[in-house]
């Protein structure tokens, strides 16, 4: 008779198999158990070619290679288990402890960091990585940072600030971070220190604890936020900058405006790896509205705006308002240079689940336990987001409806630039204060149950880039009251209620509908529900860096990105100023400014000139057709006041033939015009300012030499000549562009 139909062996055969395995497991236990590492190591071994894909008994053979000695052969067992169970964050933990058994720093950081992006909030891991990564040795060049790297100078910033809470765009930063570390190939993060000097790396591990805390608290002085927070400042204080590999393209997440030498950074970091840079643009309000602004922000941004087009390859903005303006401001402002290419993406991103949180108990809070109705409104307590209107407004609800009928008002918010007269109001009518609550420093769970629990939202400004309360609203089901303006109106799209911007009326009656009519509440929370889903982050996430890649030409190795600096017009015929500008206002003598002091021989733009560093400093001129032939070139040099420099100037023209250098010799304090014949050639004019500073110059030792401006006049143009001459000494105004 056959027996291939007859499985009563090969069953029998398995139950054995499985018995013997059982077995075989009992034993390994015990002997592991009674610390007889090599003889349990044997009955891991023998269990594991009965079953050799229990990834957890490899692990356990593991440990017991390891407690011998064998640390080769636990490392080898564990990454094999790694490779089974790729998601599993105990595995790389027990990779860390191994290689730090046998003294390998680097390959242990590397694997305590790879648990803590499984599982962030693994205290083990933390403990483990945090003690390598705080012992600090001098650090080795590390692996240049490739692909799309993501910098959050900001974000380092406003922690610097002594701020853990996040603001807006503080929160936008750590959402797209957060979720594009959870992607198959998380991308680099970097962050520039208070001094700059260039980026460093910003480990994840390190950023997923920041991150962590700045959701799920709010105390600045809790012992371990002021951990994380100073081993960021220490190792971003930690040289070497980070370089970057070919292809690389750097998405700014947050504003930079604040930090002095990022545009040289840039210019540097183009010119040395060939790094693309594509910003992220959250408005463009210090322009539109710099009332609401403090006017040292105004003028940062002006500057950098200014400069925007000759440092990034484009430019990602959150809103199709945020791009519309950016555009519009750009060719008014600036009519001499390209706009830079833009794409648009939105933040229309749910939060976090509340799942994805830690298991603790519900947010205690007197707002969530009293049932005591109240309407919520997330925003910064400052002038552009019009606090002085809505308590207007709520006070007129008060009079008119009694205070019985009107619920409380509940404002999440820090006080901010110019909230002054909406704070006096509050605080001189006792019946409006008694119905407003002013939270701030709120952590996430407690945000999250305020918005499942209030009747509604309201959001007021005058002009915003995207409005991400308003999303976070419609993420909770519940109708957001806002005005019909700016970007406002997509991140409203879902189901927000809209008002008349500026029109009290208006919003009075938006207000008395929603509080006096559940019926039209309700209505307006079913069309919340009835629209097509808000994206996760990770979505937003994987199109901000597709689209940073598109913009940028793609990251693969390949030819260096384009000269930006071409993009910049040197007309002949004017004398082009090289300071700090304190203006509002963009123009065009602010970007030749920034852009042509190339290299690393440059200090900050100061108030009347710009300083070079002792050594060499390089002004990268382009030329355009018309400034082909010869040319004549000035520059206006001045010595620091307390000592006198030694100067080598050289001009070389591209495709010409080779300049000799001219010797200069200027006293203290000394101002001098050099004036230099150029011959034709190419479309790029170098000149190297090489300056010898005394050894015994204490005082000024830092400063080379200053370039208060320099002009170009075309061989036989006697008129472009008059013109460098007239500016000089007269006060000419420049032509300003129309808005």
């Amino acid at each position: 008779m056959p027996r291939g139909g007859d499985g009563t062996a090969e069953t029998k055969a398995g139950a054995d198999m499985l018995d013997d395995a059982e077995a075989l497991r009992r034993e390994a236990d015990e002997l592991r158990n009674r610390r007889e590492w090599r003889a349990a190591a044997a009955a891991y071994a023998a269990f594991l070619r009965l079953r050799p894909e229990d990834a957890g008994m490899q692990v356990q053979q593991g440990h017991c290679l390891k407690e011998a000695g064998d640390i080769a052969g636990a490392l080898a067992l564990y990454r094999d288990a790694a490779r089974k169970r790729p998601e599993e964050a105990d595995i790389p933990l027990q990779i860390g402890h191994a290689e730090k058994l046998r003294g390998a720093r680097e390959a242990a950081l590397a694997a305590y960091g790879h648990a803590l992006l499984l599982d962030p909030r693994s205290e083990d891991g933390w403990r483990e990585w945090r003690a390598l990564a705080g012992e600090r040795p001098a650090r080795p060049l590390a692996t240049a940072a490739a692909g799309v790297v993501l910098d959050l100078t900001d974000l380092a910033a406003w922690i610097r600030g002594g701020r853990r809470a996040p603001s807006g765009i503080q929160r936008v930063q750590l959402g797209l971070a957060r979720a594009a570390l959870s992607a198959p190939t998380p991308p680099p993060l970097c962050a520039m220190p208070a001094g700059g000097g260039g980026w460093r790396a910003l480990p994840a591990p390190l950023f997923l604890r920041l991150e962590r805390l700045m959701t799920e608290g709010a105390d600045p002085e809790a012992p371990e936020w002021r951990d994380a927070a100073t081993l960021l400042e220490a190792l971003l204080a930690s040289p070497p900058p980070l370089r970057f590999a070919p292809g690389a393209v750097l998405v700014t997440l947050g504003g930079t405006w604040g930090q002095p030498d990022y545009l040289a950074s840039l210019r540097l970091a183009r010119e040395r790896d060939g790094l693309r840079h594509v910003p992220l643009l959250h408005d463009c309000i210090p322009l539109l509205l710099p009332e609401h602004c403090a006017e040292g922000v105004t003028r940062a941004y002006a500057r950098w705006f200014a400069s925007l087009s000759l440092h990034a390859d484009g430019v990602l903005a959150v809103s199709r308002s945020t791009r519309d303006d950016m555009r519009r401001l750009h060719a008014a402002l600036l009519p001499e240079l390209p706009v830079p290419p833009a794409a648009v993406v939105p933040l229309d991103a749910a939060p976090r689940p509340l799942a994805a949180l830690p298991s603790a108990p519900p947010p205690e809070h007197p707002l969530l336990r009293d049932g005591t109705p109240f309407v919520l409104f997330v925003s910064t307590i400052e002038g552009r987001k019009n606090h002085l209107m809505v308590f207007g407004a709520w006070l007129t609800l008060l009079r008119r409806l009694g205070p019985g009928a009107v619920p409380l008002l509940v404002c999440v918010g820090r006080p901010g630039w110019r909230a002054e007269a909406a704070l006096a109001l509050l605080d001189s009518v006792p019946e409006l204060r008694a119905r407003v609550r002013l939270l701030h420093d709120v952590p996430d769970p407690l945000l999250a149950a305020l918005y499942r629990k209030c009747l509604f939202t309201l959001y007021n400004s005058h002009h915003e880039g995207w409005g991400l309360p308003v999303t976070e609203s419609l993420a909770a089901g519940k109708v957001p009251l806002v005005p019909e303006h700016s970007a406002l109106r997509e991140a409203g799209e879902g189901g927000a209620l809209f008002f008349a911007p500026g029109s009290e009326p208006d919003l009075l009656e938006k207000l008395t509908r929603l509080i006096t009519e559940p019926e039209f509440r309700a209505a307006a929370e079913a069309r919340i529900a009835a629209a097509p889903p808000l994206r996760g982050w990770e979505a937003v996430a994987a199109q901000l860096m597709a689209e940073a890649e598109r913009l940028a030409g793609g990251t693969a190795p390949g030819l260096p990105p384009p000269s930006l600096l071409g993009r910049l017009p040197v007309p002949a015929g004017r004398r082009h100023r090289l300071r700090r500008l304190e203006t509002g206002r963009p123009c065009l003598e602010m970007a030749i400014a920034e852009a042509v002091r190339q290299g690393e021989g440059w200090h900050p733009l100061a108030a009347e000139e710009a300083w070079t560093r002792p050594g060499e400093a390089l002004l990268a001129l382009p030329l355009g057709p018309e400034q082909a032939g010869p040319l004549r070139l000035e520059l206006e040099l001045r010595a620091p006041a307390p000592a006198h420099r030694m100067v080598e100037i050289l001009a070389q023209r591209e495709d010409a033939a080779p300049a000799a250098p001219v010797p200069l010799h200027l006293r203290a304090g000394q101002s001098a015009i050099l004036a230099l014949d150029v011959p034709a050639g190419g479309p790029l004019l170098r000149v190297e300012l090489l300056s010898r500073v005394p050894p015994a110059d204490r005082e000024a030792g830092h400063l080379g030499i200053g370039l208060a401006g320099f002009g170009l006049a075309r061989a036989g143009r006697l008129d472009e000549r008059l013109a460098l001459l007239e500016q000089r000494h007269f006060l000419v105004p420049a032509a300003r562009p129309g808005m």
